[in-house]
């Protein structure tokens, strides 16, 4: 079974999720833009996460492959992806750039696949379901990732509530 049916699936189940937030933990990816606000949740054997993807320059975006397996859709918004395959660390070619908007699928199902993201006016929400981690090395931060400020987290539970009512 693909991710983007399990992701789908997810979705159906994300009105009743979001209605227990004692189960959403929050981190506040910082460590290279775009900079992304994150909730997440375990579901079935997945991992469950909602997005908030912050605007950055073309330059800045961080081009990387997934240490698992992912499908995403686009929540609202609108961002360009740049899409690329290698092994290892080394980043390989750009092979395609991509504008995906409200309801766009896709599906990461290679561990040599890489991506980079960029929201292009405003900030992108997302939803990401991930299986099991890969063998294969991935981007790290050097620096202790921190929770949203529980104000933001509590924000961004109602933007998907809103979203998935």
């Amino acid at each position: 079974m693909s991710l983007i049916t399990k992701l789908l699936e997810a979705e159906s189940a994300l009105p009743k999720l979001l209605g227990d937030e004692s189960i959403w933990q929050s981190l506040f990816v910082d460590y290279h833009p775009p900079f992304v606000d994150r909730l997440w949740c375990r579901w079935q054997e997945y991992r469950l996460y909602l997005h908030r993807i912050h605007p950055c320059s073309a330059h800045e975006t961080l081009f990387h492959p997934h240490p698992w397996p992912s499908a995403m859709r686009v929540v609202s918004g609108e961002y360009e992806m740049r899409l690329g395959f290698g092994t290892g660390m080394i980043e390989p070619p750009v092979a395609a750039t991509l504008i995906l908007g409200p309801g766009s699928l896709y599906e990461m199902a290679h561990p040599d696949s890489w991506h980079s993201v960029r929201p292009l006016s405003t900030a992108t929400l997302s939803v990401m379901l991930t299986g099991v981690p890969w063998d294969r090395p991935s981007h790290k931060s050097n620096k202790t990732l921190g929770s949203l400020p529980a104000e933001d987290a509590c924000e961004l539970l109602q933007i998907f509530k809103h979203h998935y009512r």
